[in-house]
């Protein structure tokens, strides 16, 4: 006869004592994170344009951090599904950034577009890390937390994304001493706070989080491993619905951000005020993610998400229709653009969460982001 463990049922109930010291872990790292990725995305596609020559091409920068996101989310994902633990994978996510970080730095200092585009490739493994994170934390928590944990750990991003479009101009700076062009250096930098993300998740995610949502949903202690039908799992239309709005914010905001940067410069901003306007843009991606959260937990998935994606819209006619010399009008769309992402992001993470077991969710989840990331 089928048991449950009685040891795990007052978790399932009153949480685990170690979920808060995980979240901190996970914030932890999705600051460092998003401080690695944000100092080098700032100057890519004017890496691209100083490399090529022209504006035409510039959004291959992009598209190849967005590939290596994806299959970062595609590979990452499965290892974690056949270990049953999120720590190893994130770990290894960050360490091919910085690979990525130095292999930029390189193909800029030796003007060679290969190696940039394949450094950006393995630059966009350690965003799959960043973004794993938040599954990870919706694991670490009892089901009422989730999208509240989901929210906080994305919210921590703001204080990397935020300050490291700054960096970028101090970043070049001191990386050019060392022989690195100023559009270089900045990803060398991104690559070695990623590292240290990757430490922060060795040395503080123990137990693993997976390990921690066996624990709170606890199964008969003799189930085989269920096979995951991952055929039958897309098919839910929850998972369709949420996979879809993921997908849907991404291209909108990527296909505004990739141009951002060029735009800006070609109006005569600075490095620096071009890290300005994007700071505000990243500002409306993470800082709200606690509120995002919450109404998530309150209104419902599907209202937040209907609300993101009209932010997005909005957000974008905005851009369309204000003066490029006007740092406030670019700012506050930007902002905007990010307000609605944000929202759409954190229901539709919560929704594709919600909509599978928790054997099922690290191959879901990482097909959702592989297939937000590719589109």
């Amino acid at each position: 006869m089928d048991t449950v463990s009685p040891a795990a049922t007052p978790l399932a109930l009153d949480g685990h004592p170690a979920s808060n010291r995980i979240l901190g872990g996970l914030m932890a790292s999705a600051m460092l994170g998003g401080l690695g990725q944000l100092i080098g995305l700032t100057v890519g596609a004017l890496l691209i344009k100083d490399l090529l020559h022209t504006t035409t091409w510039i959004g291959i920068g992009n598209a190849s951090m967005q590939i290596g996101t994806a299959l970062g989310a595609w590979q990452l994902s499965r290892l974690m599904a056949r270990t049953d633990h999120r720590r190893a994978g994130l770990v290894i996510g960050y360490a091919i950034g910085l690979v990525g970080g130095v292999m930029i730095g390189y193909g800029a200092r030796w003007h060679s577009l290969p190696l940039a585009l394949a450094g950006l490739v393995l630059f966009g493994v350690a965003n799959t890390a960043n973004q794993q994170a938040r599954f990870a934390a919706a694991d670490a928590v009892t089901d009422v937390r989730r999208a509240r944990a989901v929210g906080i750990v994305v919210w921590l991003s703001t204080v990397g994304v935020v300050i490291g479009p700054k960096l970028s101009e101090p970043a070049g700076r001191l990386f050019r001493h060392l022989g690195f062009p100023e559009l270089g250096g900045p990803f060398v930098v991104g690559g070695l706070v990623f590292i240290l993300a990757g430490i922060v998740c060795w040395a503080v995610l123990r137990p693993d989080p997976m390990q921690i949502g066996r624990e709170l949903r606890p199964v008969a202690v003799d189930a085989p491993k269920p096979i995951i039908d991952v055929r039958a799992c897309l098919a839910r239309p929850a998972v369709r619905l949420a996979i879809g709005s993921l997908v849907a914010g991404q291209v909108v905001m990527v296909g505004i951000m990739s141009i951002t940067s060029v735009h800006l410069r070609g109006h005569g901003y600075t490095l620096g005020g071009v890290g300005t306007v994007i700071s505000g843009h990243v500002l409306g991606m993470y800082g709200p993610a606690p509120i995002s959260g919450w109404l998530v937990d309150r209104v419902g998935r599907l209202p937040v998400i209907a609300g993101g994606n009209l932010l997005m819209a909005l957000s974008g006619l905005y851009a369309a229709l204000a003066r490029p010399e006007s740092h406030g009008s670019m700012i506050a769309a930007l902002f905007l653009l990010g307000l609605g992402w944000n929202a759409n992001f954190v229901a539709g993470s919560t929704l594709v969460t919600d909509a599978v077991s928790a054997a099922e969710r690290p191959r879901i989840q990482g097909i959702a982001d592989s297939s937000t990331f590719f589109t």
